[in-house]
């Protein structure tokens, strides 16, 4: 099962597991683009089951377990990747957009988690959760965003250790910006008191856009060896390293890969 599958990663996640001859149960807040992705990426209807979800809706993330139960009667895969990013000073944005940051990028997750768990225990499938360079390392101009994206990464531990016992495998990606169509113009309204680079992906992080089917791939390859982590790309990791010895460190490091 696949949140946020209209469109973007979710879409492209969908479509590897469809090209593998997965059944999949897609699910998307907006109705009309969810069919649309379903006919697009499965003509017949064969593969997959579209079901209109808000996941920060809790009686949507309940009615879609009960019709995946009721449908196949097992679930092998739960992928978050539904979410919501945003550009903002701390001190500049309000309580209600950081609620919001929140339930979409955390909240969300507990709840289709909780809702899964039955199913998954039953299958010892796998739970993944779409998080972000910003669940490790947070770059100037996306204070909500990380919050949420490190109180993600928080989730995805305490998973982990709950979850073992059962045989579940849990795991968090933590992909720099994906490339899409609207990457140079999607954070125009949100940016216009930032520098110029905060309306840039990754809020002007120096690193290559990557491509969703690529890193869809790497996802799954990432569930069949049952992988903790996938971090795209891999040099980042050593900044993360560098941030846990010297808070300092890892703050000149992270300016001198983010465009001023």
């Amino acid at each position: 099962m696949v949140t946020g599958a209209s469109q973007g990663f979710g879409r492209a996640l969908a479509q590897q597991l469809i090209q593998q001859g997965c059944h999949v149960v897609l699910a998307a807040r907006d109705e009309q683009k969810l069919h649309a992705t379903m006919t697009e990426l499965d003509a017949d209807g064969k593969l997959t089951h579209a079901v209109p979800t808000d996941v920060t809706n809790d009686d949507d993330v309940v009615n879609l377990f009960e019709e995946i139960q009721q449908k196949y009667g097992k679930l092998d895969a739960l992928f978050n990747v539904a979410g919501t990013s945003a550009r903002g000073l701390v001190c500049e944005t309000s309580i209600d957009e950081f609620l919001c940051s929140y339930d979409l990028n955390v909240l969300s997750a507990v709840r289709c988690v909780q809702g899964a768990r039955p199913l998954l225990e039953a299958s010892r499938g796998h739970i993944v959760n779409m998080g972000s360079l910003a669940s490790k390392s947070a770059s100037k101009f996306i204070g909500p965003y990380a919050a949420s994206k490190f109180a993600l990464a928080g989730l995805n531990h305490q998973l982990r250790l709950e979850m073992a016992e059962a045989g579940i495998h849990v795991m968090l990606v933590c992909p720099g910006p994906i490339a899409r169509e609207d990457a140079g113009t999607r954070y125009a309204q949100q940016t216009t008191d930032l520098p110029d680079s905060a309306s840039q992906p990754g809020a002007g992080v120096k690193v290559k856009a990557i491509d969703p089917q690529t890193l869809a791939e790497r996802v799954l390859a990432g569930c069949e060896k049952r992988q903790t982590e996938i971090v795209v790309p891999g040099k980042a990791r050593l900044l993360f390293a560098i941030s846990q010895l010297s808070g300092a460190w890892g703050d000149w490091v992270l300016r001198r890969f983010t465009s001023s």
